[in-house]
């Protein structure tokens, strides 16, 4: 009986210990943030849903129990291939609760994951930092894939609202009555993964090419998550806040996300504070005063003149410089004004009431809490000035032209004809001028300074900008958007002009001398290997070869002005949209005349006719709809319409590119048609110059 009896207790005491360890392990695995160390692979957190999130060497994701969508989630790969790992274990951040796959080598790179699991939200959120172990840059391929347990019924990507060409997510509803939701992008981010799915497969990929400094750190964030359907899911990605998902992730972890906008957060490499209930003054000491800030402006001196800041403009300030400190202080809209302030201390209202004067040496940063109706992102959607020094001031549109010398003469430009003028270019010391139509061209802005008047700062603010100190001058952040029926000249010094050739031509080939009217080529090049000799396409088609006997080409360009081009520097012009010959315009005339006739059986064969003649006669139908009456007008609407897919599955070469300003603050975004009457013509006043 006692052996029975030590058996017995042995067993149960196996079984206890055993249950405890159980027990250790699935608190290790599903540990807090608080509690932090080595957990062992899967590691594993169940959410809200009764569904377990799992996660596996080198970080991908799994789901099991109940609703298990994934089954294999968030797979990183570097020119296809995926990082290894030494050990079955990750560490648990203590004080992020990340679960973080440290220093997996990987081609050439070392890659850390960072994994925040939201069981209340039910949200995976990533961070890959791939560092480049070589002494050289590089580019490598980054893919992240992801498959669910359950076929896909239907998926749609969210496009960006800003960037129409990127998608910032995949949305598919899956047959496990689930939706999946994968976030690669943030809103209007320079560097958007890319994209890939096939209908009716499970699997997703993302792709991007990604530049690795030498030596340095370059990092992507992505969120893997479910919703009940498709309208929730997609919703959910739309009302997404980048300054939201940043708001917890450390500033040197932050600046090195590529795929998400964090630039708002930084002036250069120097953090904005702001604060949540109270105001914040924080110490060079690292010590923080909380309360609320009492002064009733910002007095500024700076090198471009007084500038005086109403307080409830101002969001923050950065004391820049150890021993000559320099301060910058930052609006709500973005703008960032450099220079010493008129007063030695912040008056700071503790919030026990005492009132203290801080020291402006001692002061590290200020930052004011967020105020109610405060906008969530900086748009850049007026005239602006961006300094060299890292200021960023909004101006009043100048009254006075911009004097430009460029390779086709000197220009008198128009400021509502400028969408803006690039003083910085690092390839070379010449200006780049981009217009609100469209057109891009290199020149040199004679003026050395700019009188112009702050927008902020004080009702017309005077104020002075030498050239030599500004490195971009935004005037009119909408610019045209091109599309495949835009008539474009290319350069083979890269600059776009955006309009039509004009006037009369002498084509000199091997047999006579072809008289050509500008309006009607489709396409001019120059012929493969030979400078001299082009090709002429024009409007029927013909296609001719020869030498011009002219040696400028006049282009009108879409905002008026008409510039002289050398023959030698053409690369390409392509007009979508020639005019036809007379004969042919006569023709379309008199089928316009048709379309007014009181019999309607004339109506519907004038239309018909119209439609008959092809693309070539959309630009004279343009011009003609105007004059005709409403019913004339929606019939010239319909032949138009039906002209346009003829012209799209015709595929025409249309040389055109994105109609946004480079290099700008609101940089690649795509914009509205200006109202071609309300730009001013740009007046050419005098000869070439060299570029």
């Amino acid at each position: 009986m006692k052996f029975y009896r030590v058996a017995s207790f042995s067993l149960v005491c196996s079984f206890a210990l055993a249950s405890v360890a159980a027990a250790r392990q699935r608190m290790i695995n599903n540990a807090p943030a608080g509690a932090g160390g080595m957990v062992n692979l899967p590691y594993q957190v169940q959410d809200n849903q009764g569904t377990t999130w799992m996660l596996y060497g080198s970080g991908w994701l799994q789901q099991q129990g109940n609703m298990p969508v994934y089954s294999q989630a968030a797979i990183l790969s570097i020119n296809q291939n995926q990082p290894t790992m030494n050990v079955n274990q990750a560490r648990l951040d203590a004080k992020t609760g990340e679960v973080i796959f440290e220093n997996m080598p990987c081609m050439n790179t070392m890659v850390t994951r960072r994994i925040k699991l939201d069981k209340d939200a039910g949200v995976a959120r990533y961070i890959d930092v791939i560092k480049n172990t070589q002494n050289a840059e590089q580019t490598v391929q980054l893919m992240i894939q992801s498959n669910t347990n359950y076929g896909v019924s239907s998926a749609q990507m969210v496009p960006d609202p800003k960037r129409k060409d990127n998608n910032l997510a995949w949305v598919a509803q899956t047959s496990g009555n689930r939706t999946v939701v994968e976030l690669f992008s943030g809103k209007g981010t320079k560097q958007p993964f890319t994209i890939a799915y096939q209908q009716g497969n499970s699997q997703v990929m993302a792709n991007m090419s990604l530049v690795l400094p030498a030596n340095k750190e370059v990092a992507v964030m992505h969120f893997h998550t479910t919703s009940p359907d498709p309208v929730s899911g997609v919703k959910w990605v739309q009302s997404i806040k980048e300054s939201q998902l940043m708001k917890d992730i450390p500033p040197a972890l932050r600046k090195l996300i590529v795929n998400f906008n964090n630039g708002q957060s930084f002036i250069g490499d120097y953090e904005i504070l702001r604060g949540d209930v109270f105001d914040v003054v924080e110490l060079r000491t690292g010590d923080q005063y909380r309360g609320t800030v009492k002064e009733p402006s910002f007095k500024l001196t700076t090198f471009y003149g007084p500038v005086e800041l109403p307080v409830d403009k101002v969001i923050g300030l950065i004391n820049v410089g150890e021993f000559r400190p320099r301060q910058l202080v930052v609006t709500a809209d973005g703008e960032i004004f450099g220079g010493k302030l008129e007063k030695d201390t912040i008056a700071m209202e503790l919030s026990s009431g005492q009132v203290t004067q801080v020291p402006l040496a001692q002061i590290s940063r200020l930052g004011y809490r967020k105020r109610s109706g405060e906008p969530e992102e900086w748009t850049f959607d007026k005239p602006l000035v961006l300094m060299r020094s890292g200021d960023r001031m909004g101006v009043q549109l100048p009254t006075f032209d911009i004097d430009v010398a460029t390779r086709y003469g000197q220009l008198k430009l128009k400021p509502a004809a400028v969408a803006a003028v690039s003083f910085a270019n690092e390839e070379h010391g010449i200006h780049e001028v981009f217009l609100s139509d469209g057109s891009k061209f290199a020149g040199l802005v004679t003026a050395d300074r700019f009188d112009m008047k702050l927008s902020t700062g004080g009702k017309d603010t005077p104020v002075t900008f030498p050239c030599s100190a500004i490195s971009r001058l935004q005037l009119n952040p909408r610019t045209a958007e091109l599309d495949e029926y835009t008539p474009t000249l290319s350069l083979t010094n890269e600059d776009q002009l955006v309009g039509v050739l004009a006037g009369k031509l002498k084509l000199e080939t091997a047999f006579d001398t072809l008289n050509l009217e500008a309006a009607q080529i489709k396409t001019l090049r120059h012929a493969k290997g030979s400078m001299q000799d082009v090709q002429v396409t024009l409007w029927d088609e013909t296609t001719v070869s020869g030498q011009l006997s002219e040696t400028e080409l006049t282009c009108n360009l879409r905002c008026g002005v008409a510039m002289r081009v050398p023959v030698a520097l053409v690369e390409e012009y392509n007009q979508p949209s020639p005019q036809p010959s007379d004969a042919l315009i006569k023709k379309v005339k008199d089928f316009v005349a048709e379309l007014n006739a009181d019999d309607w059986k004339a109506r519907d064969r004038a239309e018909t006719q119209l439609v008959g003649m092809g693309p070539v006669v959309i630009g004279t139908l343009k011009q003609l709809r105007g004059g005709q009456n409403p019913e004339a007008q929606q019939r010239i609407d319909s032949v138009l319409k039906q002209l346009g897919k003829q012209a799209e599955s015709a595929k025409p070469s249309t040389g055109a590119a994105p109609g946004a300003v480079p290099g700008g603050a609101d940089a690649g975004q795509q914009h509205p048609v200006p109202d071609p009457v309300a730009i001013p013509q740009v007046e050419v006043i005098n000869g070439p110059v060299g570029r």
